[in-house]
C-alpha cells in the first residue's frame, strides 16, 4: 500500500481536498505511486492526517473522474495508468510560470488576468472558464511583426498625421469584402465606420440615431452585457426591454406593446449575448417589418457571430434589410485579439448622410498603425487562414467541453431532458451556460466552484429587469476559449465534484 503524506496547508486558501488532489497526482506522474498500488482507504487516509473524511473523499472522487485511480468493489482504491493528458504540456506547472495581463475591454466578464506562457488563461490552481477570453497561441505572432514593420516604412507619410475620420481606405475595402463574402452583409467601403471597439461603434450609432430633441426610447433583448447597459444610462435612455424566447426576442411583443416613439432596438441576432439563442428567420422579416412600419433603426451587434458549430451558418440581420434601417456592428476582438481595438460599424445611408453632417465632431480612435496592420492581414490572405484554424480549434474545445458535461453529470444531449444539469447556447461563440437541476443557487454555485479552484461566472448582471431573470436563477457562464482542452476536462470534473448534491 502506498504510503501517502502530504503537508496540508489548512491556512493557505486552498481547499484541502484540491491540496491532496495534487499530491497524489504529482506522486503518479513524478512516478512514485505507479499503476496497480493500492492507496489508503478515506477512513485510513483521513484518520493519519487527522482532518474529516469529506476532503478525502472529494480528492479521490476527483481522482477517479480524471482517470488517476479506480475503486474496485471490496477490494479498495488503486492507481492506474497515466492518463495520456496528464504527461502532456498542459499549463499546469506551478505558479511559477510567467504571468500577464490579459483583459478583454469589449467584454462585460473580465477573466483572470494571470495567463500562462502558452496562451491560455490557467495558472495554477485556477481555473478560469472566463467569458470573452480567447487563445492567442495561434497567432500569425512573426508574419504580424513583418506587417507592423513594414507599415512603419510607409514613404508618404500616412502614419505621422490624422488618419481618415472614417478608417484607412484600404482596411475598409477590405472588411466590405470580408463581411459580403461571410456575413452576408450589404455595404460598401463608403458606408463602413472603423472603431476602437464595440463600444466605441455602438457609441457612434446611438450618438447618431439620437438627438436631443428626440425621444429617449430604445427596445432591447432582457438580457445584455453590462457595457452596453452603462452606454444606454450614458445616452440617457429609457430601456424597454423584451422577452427572450428559445428562438430569440419576442418580437410580436416588440410590436404590440413597444411604444412607437422608439427609435431604436437592439439586438444580437446571430448569438444572443449572453444566453446563445439564434433569432429565427421569420422573426428577423418581423423586426425588419415593425422598423419599416415605425421608422426605427435596429442596431444588430454580430459579437462572435463568426464562430458557429451546428448547422450553416447563419447570415446577418443587414442583409435580409431592403428599408435602410440596420446599423450593422461587428469586431475583431473574438477573432484576431481584443488588444487591437478595431471594430467597424455599417451604417445605412441616412445615418451615413447624418455622420458626414457630424463628422468634424467625431474622433477617431482606432490605431492607424494597426488598421494598415490589420489591412494587409486580411489581403494577404491570413486572416482568412487564421479564421478557419480558429474556428477549428474553438470547435473542439467547445465539442471536448459538451462531451465532459455529459459524460460526468451523465446527462442526455437534449435539453430539457431531466438531467442534472442543462447546457445552454453552445452552438455558436465562445462560451455556454451551465444550469442545475438540483437546488443551487448562482452564488452557491459560483462559492462552491471558487472553492474548488474554479471561476465561473454569474448570468444576474445582465438582466435589465430582475422578473425576467427567475428562470435562471440557477445558473452560470462558462467560456472555454482561453483553455486547453485539459484544463477544460479538469475544471468540469471540479465543478461535478463541487456541485453534487449533499
Amino acid at each position: 500500500m502506498a504510503e501517502l503524506t502530504p503537508f496540508i496547508d489548512e491556512h493557505s486558501g486552498e481547499p484541502i481536498y484540491i491540496q491532496l488532489y495534487r499530491y497524489v497526482r504529482k506522486e503518479m506522474v513524478e512516478g512514485r505511486i505507479v499503476a496497480g498500488t493500492k492507496l489508503p482507504s478515506v477512513r485510513e487516509l483521513a484518520q493519519r492526517l487527522r482532518i474529516s473524511r469529506t476532503p478525502v473523499a472529494l480528492a479521490y472522487d476527483q481522482l477517479q473522474a480524471e482517470g488517476y485511480v479506480r475503486t474496485r468493489p471490496r477490494s479498495g482504491i488503486f492507481a492506474e495508468a497515466l492518463p495520456e493528458a496528464a504527461e502532456s504540456a498542459s499549463g499546469m506547472r506551478g505558479a511559477g510560470q510567467k504571468r500577464r495581463e490579459g483583459r478583454d475591454h469589449d467584454q462585460p466578464i473580465t477573466a483572470s488576468s494571470e495567463v500562462s506562457s502558452g496562451g491560455n488563461r490557467l495558472i495554477d490552481p485556477v481555473i478560469d472558464f472566463g467569458v470573452g477570453a480567447i487563445d492567442w497561441s495561434r497567432f500569425p505572432a512573426a508574419a504580424w511583426r513583418k506587417w507592423m514593420n513594414e507599415c512603419l516604412h510607409l514613404d508618404n507619410g500616412r502614419l505621422y498625421q490624422h488618419g481618415e475620420l472614417q478608417g484607412e481606405r484600404e482596411l475598409r475595402e477590405e472588411i466590405a469584402a470580408y463581411l459580403h463574402r461571410t456575413r452576408g452583409v450589404r455595404c460598401t467601403p463608403e458606408s463602413i465606420v472603423v472603431g476602437a471597439g464595440t463600444y466605441h461603434s455602438l457609441d457612434l450609432a446611438l450618438m447618431l440615431i439620437y438627438d436631443e430633441d428626440s425621444e429617449k426610447l430604445i427596445a432591447s433583448e432582457a438580457a445584455v452585457n453590462e457595457g452596453v447597459q452603462r452606454l444606454f444610462e450614458r445616452h440617457r435612455l429609457q430601456v424597454q426591454p423584451f422577452v427572450l424566447e428559445a428562438d430569440g426576442i419576442n418580437v410580436d411583443e416588440l410590436r404590440n406593446s413597444c411604444p412607437s416613439s422608439a427609435r431604436a432596438a437592439y439586438v444580437t441576432p446571430s448569438h444572443q449575448y449572453p444566453l446563445g439563442m439564434t433569432l429565427a428567420v421569420a422573426k428577423r422579416l418581423k423586426l425588419l417589418q415593425w422598423a419599416a412600419d415605425t421608422g426605427a433603426y435596429i442596431i444588430e451587434n454580430d459579437y462572435d457571430g463568426e464562430f458557429r458549430y451546428a448547422g450553416r451558418p447563419i447570415p446577418a440581420l443587414q442583409g435580409l434589410d431592403e428599408q435602410g434601417s440596420v446599423v450593422y456592428i461587428g469586431t475583431f476582438s473574438q477573432a484576431v485579439t481584443p488588444s487591437f481595438r478595431l471594430s467597424y460599424a455599417v451604417l445605412p445611408p441616412a445615418l451615413l448622410a447624418r455622420f458626414q453632417e457630424r463628422r468634424h465632431s467625431y474622433d477617431q480612435f482606432a490605431s492607424t498603425v494597426f488598421q494598415h496592420a490589420m489591412r494587409l492581414f486580411m489581403s494577404s490572405g491570413g486572416f482568412g487562414r487564421h479564421m478557419r484554424t480558429m474556428r477549428a480549434l474553438y470547435q473542439r474545445k467547445r465539442d471536448t467541453a459538451l462531451h465532459t458535461i455529459r459524460s460526468i453529470f451523465q446527462v442526455e444531449p437534449e435539453e430539457g431532458s431531466g438531467g442534472k444539469v442543462q447546457v445552454i447556447g453552445e452552438q455558436s461563440g465562445l462560451h455556454m451556460l451551465i444550469r442545475l437541476h438540483n437546488g443551487l443557487s448562482e452564488q452557491e454555485m459560483i462559492a462552491r466552484a471558487a472553492a474548488a479552484g474554479v471561476s465561473v461566472y454569474p448570468i444576474s448582471g445582465y438582466w435589465l429587469q430582475a422578473s425576467d431573470a427567475q428562470d435562471y436563477s440557477s445558473t452560470v457562464l462558462i467560456g472555454f476559449g482561453g483553455l486547453t482542452e485539459e484544463a477544460i476536462r479538469e475544471g468540469i470534473a471540479r465543478l461535478a465534484i463541487a456541485w453534487r448534491a449533499e
